[in-house]
């Protein structure tokens, strides 16, 4: 609206019409570069891509150092060696020893005594309170399930087995098989004292047992009898009243 000052008079004029929009003008010189502002919210997550192509192998590497330790060891009752076939080596072998089946005291476990002792101090002869290791011997009353002619009375052999590949092993008692992914080291029928003895372990006598030579006589000392089930508290089935139980030893 355009003012006009005549004689001291003001007179408003009434605003024209709006004219029409001209040329856009030439380009301003850019201005300075602003503040960098704040970040802005995170937005939602995408989809995911689809995989790429496999790459290809890379290069082997180079061989490590030798590891130490694991393996598994166990004792094979009844065998002079260990299978050597299953990439297991003997460690020793020997003779199947422990307590003498009528005394109170000693050790309840079997040994695997080495076929070669070493001695350290010693005073030979028996004297003053000691405990006791006796030779083992095999006690059977049937002919079932080993030879009573071959086997009844003879002395026991044994042998350490160790196997590096594996780690761990395991007796399964009722058992002739090994659970799904374990080895088979061996199996037979399991053994311990006689049930009015002083109790023992139970020990996997092997299936195919041996004799020591020149052990043929009855000395008794510790013995290995054949472990029968008993019904009751023990299920049956699937036990059975008086049969002889199977074992078998695994590794993995």
């Amino acid at each position: 609206m355009a003012n006009s000052n005549v004689n001291n008079i003001t007179v408003v004029a009434p605003p024209g019409a709006r004219g029409d929009t001209g040329p856009p003008g030439p380009r301003g010189v850019r201005g300075e570069r602003g503040e960098t502002g704040r970040p802005g919210k995170l937005g939602p997550q995408g989809l995911e891509g689809q995989n790429g192509e496999k790459g290809a192998p890379g290069q082997k590497g180079s061989q490590g150092a030798e590891g130490f330790g694991g393996g598994a060891v166990y004792i094979r009752w009844g065998r002079t060696s260990c299978d050597e076939g299953t990439g297991t080596v003997t460690v020793y072998s020997g003779f199947a020893g422990g307590s003498y089946y009528a005394n109170k005291g000693g050790g309840s476990n079997y040994q695997c005594l080495p076929a070669d002792p070493e001695w350290g101090r010693y005073d030979d002869g028996v004297q003053g309170s000691k405990s006791y290791m006796y030779g083992a011997e095999y006690e059977l009353d049937t002919n079932v399930p080993y030879d009573k002619a071959t086997l009844h009375d003879r002395d026991v052999p044994c042998a350490v087995c160790y196997s590096l590949s594996r780690r761990a092993q395991l007796m399964i008692p009722a058992r002739k098989t090994c659970s799904e992914g374990w080895t088979r080291e061996y199996g037979g029928y399991l053994m311990a004292e006689y049930h009015n003895h002083n109790r023992s372990e139970f020990v996997c006598m092997d299936g195919e047992p041996e004799v020591l030579p020149g052990g043929e006589g009855n000395a008794n000392g510790a013995l290995f009898y054949l472990v029968e089930a008993r019904c009751g508290s023990l299920p049956c089935p699937p036990y059975m009243e008086g049969r002889e139980l199977t074992c078998v030893v695994c590794t993995i």
